[in-house]
């Protein structure tokens, strides 16, 4: 069983250029009016969006008919409202679309892609998790490089509980392991900047 899932598309891959309705905000996407972006480089699939409040309109490269995805609103309980994507297959109401099929879906419609960590042996694992830490504090995934240190603006709280965590997961690997490489095509999606400033 583990083989056939080692031969799955992980989430992690597959959200590499992920639809997140909270980035689309951030770009302020969603202003009322219809907006149009062009030459994006977060989605490498996408030539053009056309936004407005309640649609988004995808036109994507090698594909004639623009997909559409509808957006509603629920009210938040102190003022103010939060988009939603709705899958365009089964209108299932999401914050992240994952690229997959002929566009963006759910997860759900994606065939429900296993995490990276799931197709990974314990040890697999324990160097994933260790990898992640090491990007989460601003260095290199490889465990061979120099341990981070403090990023600027991090409480020393926070970043000792993680480089204790982090020292706690590479005392538990096998020397074959501490020196493997980072398994770059899934971390890319820890990686991934904000976009649109």
């Amino acid at each position: 069983m583990l083989s056939r899932r080692r031969n799955r598309p992980t989430l992690e891959k597959l959200s590499a250029d992920c639809l997140d309705v909270n980035e689309l905000r951030r770009a302020d996407v969603f202003q009322g009016r219809p907006v149009v972006l062009r030459s994006l480089f977060r989605w490498p699939r996408i030539t053009k969006i056309r936004a407005s409040q309640h649609l988004l309109q995808l036109e994507l490269r090698n594909q004639a008919i623009p997909q559409e995805i509808p957006v509603s609103w629920t009210r938040c309980r102190y003022g103010g409202a939060r988009p939603w994507l709705h899958c365009p297959y089964c209108s299932r109401r999401v914050a992240k679309l994952i690229r997959a099929l002929a566009g963006y879906s759910c997860r759900h419609c994606a065939g429900n892609p296993v995490y990276a960590c799931q197709s990974k042996s314990t040890q697999g694992r324990r160097h994933f998790e260790a990898c992640k830490l090491r990007l989460r504090l601003g260095g290199i995934a490889s465990l061979a490089s120099p341990f981070p240190e403090r990023p600027r603006g991090m409480h020393e709280h926070t970043y000792e509980r993680l480089r204790r965590r982090a020292r706690v997961l590479e005392s538990g690997l096998s020397a074959r392991f501490r020196t493997s490489p980072a398994d770059y095509p899934n971390l890319i999606y820890y990686l991934q900047p904000p976009i649109l400033k």
